[in-house]
């Protein structure tokens, strides 16, 4: 399966595990019915550039907006893009609560760790707590 495929995969997985948590789908990349996620401004991290979810959506019960991020752990983790995502969208905070959005991001079952260890070593432990390790069956 290409990488994109994968990916593609990846993203309907969560999106199946959204749609299971009772979240409102608000936008979803490639998946058809969906309009594309907006791009979120970026405050000066990484790259510098805006960057654009997989998923976005609200948790009604929480009162919080979720993003959500795939990655197939082929390269992919610690780019300079990524690094970049992971920052932009946790620094993404609900401008009538000021409740920090949460990012949930899905990487495959066997790369679960390796992530983990990778977020933890470039994320402030201070995000942590917003950051939801999602491990796909897909890819």
């Amino acid at each position: 399966m290409p990488r994109g495929d994968k990916h593609q995969a990846l993203v309907a997985e969560l999106l199946a595990v959204f749609v299971a948590r009772g979240f409102t789908i608000l936008a979803a990349d490639g998946i058809p019915g969906y309009p594309v996620p907006r791009r979120f401004r970026n405050d000066g991290y990484g790259d510098q550039e805006p960057k654009a979810p997989d998923l976005y959506g609200f948790d009604e019960r929480q009162k919080r907006f979720v993003i959500g991020e795939a990655k197939t752990g082929e390269g992919d983790f610690e780019t300079e893009h990524a690094l970049t995502q992971y920052n932009v969208f946790l620094d993404q905070f609900d401008p009538a609560t000021g409740l920090q959005a949460q990012l949930f991001v899905i990487v495959p079952a066997g790369k679960v760790a390796e992530f983990n260890t990778m977020i933890t070593h470039y994320i402030h432990r201070d995000y942590w707590p917003s950051i939801v390790v999602v491990s796909g069956s897909s890819a």
